[in-house]
């Protein structure tokens, strides 16, 4: 089944449409030419103020110093472009080096600076497959972050370069340089869930269509837009998304930092009113996150009017979520018609399909229990065996997408669930490396059908011409012969358990003596909680809706159920770890168990003196790691006591929340004890001479 509904775009057709021959570095210049003294972006601090900005021809100018810096590192005696590898945080720094790898035809390879151990062995597996490279960071990090794996012998071959040396380099028009439309220029890595990173390669051609692709069904062709972009630049939505399309359309970008948003949800909000955005997004979890802690008072106060495209990808669509949201922040403003839904991947450069700009989300109710046996049955929403599925839209025209029996390898028919099959210019080129890989999911062909397909992997349908993805191959759980969703098991989790707010779900089987067992992996709090009665709600309700109970119920730690870049659930490492015996767990719920020791209560505190704050600390770290106060000391490092990056951001979002004190994650690195970190508190209470404020809760 193909889908090839039109969008709002210029009448001319797509595929009468000249080829692009352009690249970046004309999109730079012409904008530079043309609106010079424009706004291309403007950089928010970690602390939310308002930071540097770049006009485009103070971003042209300093694209041209870095390309004529990297262009003079490039090493002649090898017959390859230069791969470079951006270990940048978000800002202005991140953004030049990236344009100017195009400009000076090397490979950017984006990624993000490592804060704890299993993102520098990450790191270090993508340098592994890269080679020969040189590592862009700014020399902070290249003593600190990068400090290891500079002296790590196996990485011999990787050449490190402090960003402030391309910054001195005298200035070059961006008239002596250009890019070959064709040429590869960024490797996307992904992080899948085989754990073994593979990087996408994206040509520019594949850039400037995917970007075109964007701006014509976002509406970015009409006047006066403006974007607010949270999202990191280091995978496909924040940067295809947020980092080239304004370029590539025209238009001012606020950047701000992701730990901004993490910490405060509110202030992605605040800083769409202040700044007047048009267009803004996130995967599904963001728009639960401001649903569940934007508070009233805070509600009354803010202006969402202008916001017009609220864009949501990167993983399953929530009918529930879109509809809290859009409701909940109507009295801001917000119009139900801005909820974008939107379908894309790496492997796509990014966006796919989505819906008709201004137009209301589609959603269709169909029968849960025929969807879990790979049939679509509508049904009536008041119907109790009912699922509303979210519509990703109409698939670009640009794109040919037909809908395929994975097993027989023919078209599937409308409504008939299928794996999703692309062919198209925003196609990437496959795997850097991986040429098996690569030709079991790029070079694909059907009968009939001239051309190379895409296999992602996904399930879906087609209706009425819009595109609806129900789940993933691999991921599908097989009980009693019939096909059910994790993406549905999940939901339904986490609906009979609406008091664990912002935990994941994960579910996925493993073989048992007479079935396939279903395991459910849930992240809980650190409170006291009621196994049995926790389960005894999700198998209600998984035998109400699906004729199915979960056979083991893991109670794990939040933050434990990983995401790769593009946000989906790592579904089958967490089977894997599972069955190896290394997932952590605070329960498991199989037979009957000792409940696991209560956390202890929350206490308050006010930064008068370093000690107080310190104590509050201890008590902290003793709630999390479940360890007596006596046996936690002011001089102990965090990695000592156990405490990773998911507990300290714990500890960080509470002081923000119930505190007002803002510290950037950055500090639990910097100042890793209780001592230390205690007086880094109490400095920045001094600093601000904020009075401490009383717990915020949730609004409901």
């Amino acid at each position: 089944m193909i889908i090839s509904d039109p969008v709002d775009m210029p009448a001319e057709s797509w595929s009468h449409r000249r080829r692009s021959t352009g690249t970046f570095v004309h999109t730079l210049r012409h904008n530079a030419v043309t609106a010079p003294d424009a706004l291309a972006y403007r950089f928010m601090s970690g602390d939310g103020a308002d930071g540097e900005s770049l006009s485009n021809a103070g971003l042209a100018e300093l694209v041209g110093r870095y390309a004529a810096a990297l262009r003079a590192m490039h090493d002649a005696a090898r017959d390859e472009a230069s791969k470079v590898v951006l270990v940048l945080p978000q800002g202005k720094h991140f953004v030049a080096a990236f344009f100017g790898c195009i400009a000076a035809q090397a490979i950017a390879v984006p990624t993000f600076p490592p804060k704890n151990t299993a993102q520098a062995e990450r790191l270090k597996l993508v340098l592994l497959d890269l080679e020969h490279c040189i590592v862009l960071a700014d020399r902070e990090g290249l003593h600190t972050d990068l400090a290891d794996l500079r002296r790590d012998a196996a990485l011999a071959k990787v050449r490190w370069c402090a960003v402030e040396e391309l910054a001195s380099e005298a200035a070059r028009p961006l008239d002596e340089f250009d890019a070959d439309p064709d040429a590869i220029a960024m490797l996307q890595y992904t992080s899948g869930s085989t754990g073994q990173p593979r990087g996408v390669m994206v040509s520019n051609r594949n850039m400037v269509e995917n970007s075109e692709l964007i701006k014509q069904s976002f509406g970015h062709h009409r006047p006066n837009r403006r974007s607010v972009i949270w999202l990191p630049p280091y995978h496909d939505m924040g940067l295809i998304g947020g980092v080239l399309q304004p370029v590539h359309a025209g238009f001012p970008a606020l950047m701000m930092p992701t730990s901004l948003f993490v910490r405060h949800p509110l202030r992605w909000l605040k800083s769409i009113e202040e700044f007047r955005g048009t267009s803004s997004g996130g995967p599904n979890f963001a728009f639960q996150m401001c649903v569940n802690n934007v508070r009233d008072r805070d509600l009354a106060r803010l202006d969402l009017s202008s916001w017009d495209v609220a864009f949501c990808g990167a993983e399953p669509i929530s009918h529930q979520t879109m509809v809290d949201f859009s409701k909940r922040f109507a009295a801001a403003g917000f119009r139900p018609s801005a909820i974008y839904p939107c379908y894309g991947m790496a492997e796509t450069t990014l966006m796919v399909s989505g819906k008709h700009h201004l137009e209301d989300m589609r959603s269709l109710s169909v029968d849960a229990q025929a969807l879990a046996k790979g049939q679509v049955r509508i049904a009536a929403e008041s119907d109790e065996g009912s699922r509303a599925l979210v519509s990703c839209g109409s698939v670009h025209p640009s794109l040919d997408l037909r809908v395929v029996d994975p097993v027989l390898r023919t078209e599937r028919a409308q409504r008939e669930i299928g794996e999703l099959w692309i062919s198209g210019p925003s196609i990437t080129h496959g795997y850097w490396g991986h040429a098996e890989k690569t030709l079991q999911t790029y070079d694909q062909q059907l009968p009939g059908l001239a051309g190379r397909y895409l296999r992602t992997g996904d399930l879906g349908f087609v209706d009425g011409g819009e595109l609806y993805v129900t789940g993933r191959i691999k991921e599908v759980l097989i009980v009693r012969g019939a096909n059910h969703y994790p993406q549905d098991i999940e939901q339904e989790s986490s609906l009979a358990c609406p008091e664990f707010v912002n935990c994941r779900a994960a579910a996925f089987s493993v073989p048992g003596a007479a079935h396939e067992q279903v395991v459910l992996a849930l992240e809980v709090p650190r409170t006291p909680i009621d196994h049995e009665a926790v389960v005894k709600r999700i198998n209600t309700r998984l035998v109400e809706k699906y004729g199915i109970r979960a056979d083991v119920v893991l109670f794990v730690p939040r933050k434990t159920i990983k995401t790769t870049t593009s946000g989906k659930l790592q579904r089958l490492q967490l089977r894997t770890d599972y069955l190896a015996g290394s997932l952590p767990t605070y329960h498991v719920w199989q037979e009957r168990s000792e409940a696991a020791p209560a956390a202890r209560a929350r206490r308050s505190f006010s930064a008068v003196s370093v000690e107080e704050i310190r104590h509050w600390i201890i008590d902290r770290i003793s709630a999390i790691t479940r360890l007596e106060p006596s046996r936690i000391h002011h001089d102990d490092s965090f990695a000592d006591l156990a405490l990773d990056s998911v507990a300290s951001l714990e500890i960080i979002s509470e002081l923000d929340h119930h505190h007002g004190i803002g510290v950037a994650p950055e500090a639990l690195y910097k100042h890793n004890t209780p001592d230390l970190l205690a007086h880094e508190i109490y400095k920045i209470s001094q600093a601000s001479r904020n009075t401490v404020q009383g717990p915020i809760h949730a609004a409901g």
